[in-house]
């Protein structure tokens, strides 16, 4: 049997592991800081709190995929790629190992990538949120307070931009568990030290210094690591490096606009539900989906830590080894979702009367559905993602579509149904059915070289491998 220290040190070396916790920090976000805010902050100064956050949530928007294809360029150089194309893959030579000139062109092309991000994100935030904050800044307590803390708050998120890409460019490198640690300590530093300046009195100014102090702890230690993982920086003397931007815009910007349509969709129906039937049906619905919605992504981590590793397998063609790293994921991800949604549907309830809060989630039937949309959602998801490997975005128009037909379907069951809330789960529901739900999962598992059944219920072993006596037959 293991010891306990065997089972600690495997747990401190698991990826999966520091995911989780990087997810829990979050989630103790929400049920530590956000108490916390509730208490010490004013009513207009916790509204001008969220107007920040509502502002600040263009960052993902303004990173317009970027993230994904510097991602997906990476792994291909990591497993030995000569070259690059703006569309599909060159394979690698299999056993090069890493092409560190190229990684080192790429470092430079984000840095300087991230630097015009930053400019942009600036320009576009400092703008819009100027003007928001200017036309509810005189109900605050103390407008120059308010007016430093969204200088701050600023520029917080223009350094975050400009600096977290290296924690990406670590993830991309296969440094899984490295980049999970370095959020971990990020983010715990983070809500440690707002929580210590919020009862300090620091009011709107607590959460944005600690942001900006988490955001540098992670820059600092991700950039370490970056460096010490590619070795010496090529010695560029007297030459002239391409810039390799224009490999990286062709499916960036189909990868931005497909996760724009998505947050539109989110954020639309959100909207919908407040302006029909009540900020009460707005608070159940967005409760729901947000608890659902931690479900997902402590469901997804199973996968998403392998990513880097898929993108590897893909340039070096091995299929094989494909399907037998992500099989055991796919079971994980899934089960992990249904115990866990399960578990929300059934316990959710109790617990909000428990702690005697006075908001509700959805009725339990209408979580089962709900359920069902975010469980299909993330299998689309999952084998999407997979041919993104491949550098290549199918998803894009299909997607864009199925989240526009979403929005009309929701508009419609709204203002001519009596459907109520059900109408904007069976939105996105009846919408993903026609295609995306189910098309994806089948041309993922055809790109790995199988059948979705067959994937799925037999697992995948090396060629010419014998089953094992006792081994049990999938």
């Amino acid at each position: 049997m293991q010891t306990l220290k065997q089972i600690l040190q495997r747990t401190s070396n698991s990826a999966v592991v520091w995911s989780w916790a990087f997810n829990g920090l979050r989630l103790a976000s929400g049920l530590v800081l956000l108490p916390l805010l509730v208490r010490v902050l004013a009513k207009p100064e916790f509204g001008m709190y969220y107007l920040f956050l509502s502002i600040i949530a263009l960052l993902p928007i303004i990173d317009f995929g970027f993230s994904s294809a510097v991602g997906r360029f990476v792994s291909y150089a990591m497993a030995g790629a000569e070259t690059l194309r703006p569309q599909g893959y060159v394979p690698a030579i299999s056993g090069s190992g890493p092409n560190r000139p190229l990684l080192w062109r790429l470092l430079r092309t984000t840095r300087r990538l991230y630097g015009y991000l930053t400019l942009l994100g600036f320009l576009v935030m400092g703008i819009y949120g100027t003007l928001v904050v200017g036309s509810q800044v005189g109900e605050t307590g103390s407008v120059a307070h308010t007016w430093i803390a969204w200088v701050v708050t600023l520029g917080g998120a223009a350094l975050e931009i400009y600096s977290n890409w290296w924690n990406a460019y670590l993830f991309g490198m296969n440094r899984v568990r490295d980049s999970a640690r370095i959020q971990v300590c990020a983010y715990a530093l983070k809500l440690v030290l707002s929580c210590v300046l919020l009862l300090a009195g620091g009011g709107l100014l607590s959460v944005p210094i600690a942001g900006i102090v988490g955001c540098l702890l992670n820059r600092t230690l991700s950039r370490r690591v970056c460096l010490q993982t590619l070795g010496p920086a090529p010695d560029l003397t007297g030459q002239q490096e391409p810039s390799l931007l224009p490999l990286l815009w062709p499916n960036s910007w189909r990868t931005g606009l497909q996760l724009f349509s998505s947050y539109l969709r989110t954020s639309i129906n959100t909207a919908i539900c407040a302006a029909s039937f009540g900020l009460a049906a707005a608070a159940e619905y967005g409760l729901s989906t947000q608890i659902l919605g931690i479900a997902l992504g402590m469901a997804a981590v199973w996968t998403s830590v392998k990513w880097p590793m898929v993108g590897q397998y893909r340039s070096a063609q091995n299929l094989e080894g494909l399907r037998i790293m992500l099989w055991p994921r796919v079971w994980l991800q899934l089960l992990t979702f249904i115990v866990l949604s399960a578990a929300a549907i059934l316990v959710g309830p109790f617990l909000l009367d428990l702690i005697r809060s006075d908001k509700q989630m959805l009725p339990s039937h209408w979580l089962v559905l709900l359920a069902l949309v975010f469980l299909l959602d993330q299998q689309f998801s999952f084998w999407g993602t997979l041919l993104t490997l491949e550098n290549r975005i199918p998803t894009l128009w299909p997607t864009v579509a199925t989240n526009l037909t979403s929005l009309a379907l929701a508009l419609g069951f709204t203002h001519f149904s009596n459907l109520g809330v059900l109408g904007l789960i069976l939105a996105p529901l009846l919408s993903g059915l026609v295609f995306n739900y189910w098309y994806w999962p089948l041309a993922g598992a055809k790109s790995l070289g199988t059948t979705l059944i067959r994937y799925m219920v037999t697992r995948p072993r090396p060629a010419g491998r014998p089953m094992q006596p006792g081994e049990p037959s999938r």
